[in-house]
């Protein structure tokens, strides 16, 4: 019979799966044995780090959750920042996100414009100095070996590397709370500027996302670890350095909570009431994210590490294994909400490899696990995420900039059928491209199917149209429309026949998946 492309694609695939694997071990090899890594271990973290996240730049926004991040960010560059922080949490729905990450989206769009490809930057950088904190935490903890081979652990997490580019939270927490435990143990060591540092670092870290709140029960721990240690002399300096510090952030945490407590009450009830019931039906399982979403030798390697410190009686591995504990007390199975603690489960992988005692070995299997990652990140993860529908608004944006028009006019027709309110890919789209979107939103009713109340899209449905895609809408020759839904071949209303009659050009984007429950289909006119 004829060969058929799915023939060909089903022998090249894994062709190409095995050459980027075979050259990633030799580079792993030659790595290992020249000890390039070695020379200068932050510059090369740094930039090895910042060039693997960089590759995935190209994906599309995957997670509907970035919408929320860019509407508020969008009011503070364009109404400046006593409008943020006077109407985050009014005007400005928040749902369930703290300020800080979409104070900084803002500030970043206000100083550079508003592109796509400065947050990507931005978060590409955060997760780099995340890398090199990894390094210097395990370095300042126990020598530089078990450093180095953390932060490469860290890079043996492919689904990691996919999260590095998203208008997201949880890439920039992970690093507000290694910042945070970095500098807090610098504080109570060497005192000076760091004791300031460190408060501000628990200051970003506590508003970054309310899943770091448990997670920062770290900092006490290690208050008590290093008085402990210090039990024989140094006490009363440690002691006053961590005290100072804590005062230090209890004062600007308290100042913040006492100008938006109403909103934070909200969305602490909302946490409890929604979220914490959801946990135990969005979860994936231990198996899915230990032995998939990272390189298995990473969990092997930590729980080996708890035999090892015991037998050494080292003090100093609570520090990295009390935040990992903490996640399995409370049973989170969902990937996105352990993001944070994976420099520290590194550290922790790291310290188990301690049992290897031949040093060329250990760092062989350091650096191979960064191999097998990378090459299921890039023939694996990556492929199949520029095969979702997200893609669309990705693919329609570029469309869109090469098109001769000044102004866009969105449609969202909507079905009482559909999981997802298409409102919030609005703004999925607004990030995407520089042209400028009109957008004409009447509150949707929820969908006649199913309990929206426990559903993961309940945020969709509270979505409230931004002023500002009103605002200065007026009719011009030189215009598109474009329709967003969850099928091509749905009726249009009446309204949106009469905009696109005079419109010849038809443009479809229609990639479509069998994974997740909502579609994000487009047709675009002009």
């Amino acid at each position: 019979r004829l060969v058929s492309w799915e023939d060909v694609f089903s022998v090249v695939q894994p062709l190409r799966t095995g050459v980027i694997l075979c050259f990633s071990l030799v580079a792993a090899f030659m790595f290992s044995r020249l000890g390039l890594i070695e020379r200068r271990p932050r510059t090369a973290l740094f930039i090895i780090s910042f060039f693997v996240s960089a590759i995935f730049w190209q994906e599309p926004e995957m997670i509907v959750d970035a919408s929320r991040y860019f509407t508020q960010a969008k009011h503070l560059e364009l109404y400046g920042f006593g409008y943020f922080f006077r109407e985050w949490g009014n005007g400005i729905n928040a749902w369930t996100d703290l300020p800080v990450m979409p104070f900084l989206y803002g500030i970043l769009f206000a100083v550079f414009g508003e592109s796509r490809l400065i947050i990507q930057v931005f978060n590409t950088l955060l997760f780099s100095s995340a890398v090199v904190l990894t390094y210097l935490t395990g370095k300042e903890l126990w020598d530089k070996d078990r450093g180095l081979y953390a932060a490469m652990f860290l890079l043996g997490i492919p689904y990691l590397v996919t999260q590095v580019p998203l208008m997201l939270v949880d890439v920039p927490s992970m690093f507000f709370l290694m910042l945070s435990v970095h500098t807090f143990l610098l504080a109570l060591r060497r005192g000076g500027i760091m004791v300031a540092v460190s408060g501000l670092a628990l200051f970003c870290a506590f508003f970054a996302k309310y899943s770091t709140w448990p997670m920062l029960t770290v900092i006490p721990v290690m208050y008590a670890v290093e008085l402990y240690q210090n039990r024989k002399e140094g006490l009363d300096r440690i002691a006053l350095r961590g005290m100072i510090v804590f005062f230090f952030s209890f004062f600007m945490i308290s100042l913040l909570i006492a100008f938006k407590h109403d909103e934070i009450v909200k969305q602490l009830h909302l946490l409890m009431s929604y979220q914490m019931p959801g946990l135990k039906r969005w979860g994936e399982s231990l198996v899915s994210t230990y032995f998939f979403q990272m390189h298995p030798l990473i969990p092997m390697l930590a729980a080996v590490s708890l035999i090892v410190a015991v037998r050494k009686r080292d003090t100093a591995y609570v520090i990295i294994a009390w935040p990992v504990f903490v996640i399995l007390a409370l049973q989170v199975r969902r990937i996105r909400y352990i993001i944070m603690v994976f420099p520290l489960l590194s550290l922790m992988a790291s310290y188990g490899l301690g049992l290897i005692r031949n040093k060329s070995n250990a760092r062989f299997l350091a650096y191979s696990t960064v191999a097998f990652s990378l090459t299921l990140a890039l023939s694996g993860f990556l492929p199949f995420l520029q095969h979702t529908s997200a893609a669309n608004l990705r693919d329609v944006a570029a469309y869109l900039n090469d098109l001769d028009v000044t102004r866009v006019e969105v449609f969202t027709p909507l079905p009482q059928d559909y999981v997802m309110n298409p409102a919030v890919s609005v703004p999925l789209l607004d990030l995407h491209t520089g042209k400028n979107i009109v957008y004409y939103y009447e509150e949707a009713a929820y969908p006649l199917h199913g309990d929206i109340s426990t559903s993961a899209l309940r945020f969709t449905w509270a979505y409230k149209n931004p002023r500002y895609y009103q605002e200065g809408a007026k009719e011009d020759k030189k215009k598109a429309v474009l329709i967003i839904t969850d099928s091509i071949q749905r009726k249009l209303p009446d309204l949106i026949l009469q905009k696109i009659a005079d419109l010849p050009h038809r443009r479809t984007f229609e990639i479509s998946d069998n994974i997740f429950s909502h579609q994000t289909l487009v047709t675009v006119f002009h």
